[in-house]
């Protein structure tokens, strides 16, 4: 880690995911941004509060969501990874994982 406190690209475990969830992670996203865009048009006609209040509740739920597909599927590829390298012990792997879940929450 550099002394700015932050590490290299190549110096990170690089995001593993099967080709399928990236596909639906990537599918999530363009929805979140169709959302976004949503909540801004209904500012911009004027949409009551509780209606624009209700779809940035939903926009906040998609974008958890989709975090938790990214570190649950990243999760699996590297504890996967890690076994069939030989490796018996997943702890360090498996407290990284729990550091950047909570992130999310």
């Amino acid at each position: 880690m550099r002394q700015d406190g932050f590490e290299k690209e190549e110096e990170k475990d690089a995001l593993m995911l099967t080709k399928n969830t990236e596909d639906d992670i990537i599918t999530r996203l363009k929805r979140i941004e169709g959302q976004a865009r949503g909540v801004q048009r209904m500012i911009k006609e004027g949409r009551t509060c509780e209606d624009i209040i209700i779809q940035v509740a939903a926009l906040k739920a998609a974008v958890t969501q989709a975090g938790v597909a990214i570190a649950g599927s990243h999760l699996g590829e590297c504890i996967a990874q890690t076994v069939s390298s030989g490796e018996k012990d997943c702890t360090d792997k498996i407290a990284d994982f729990a550091r950047l879940f909570s992130k999310l929450v």
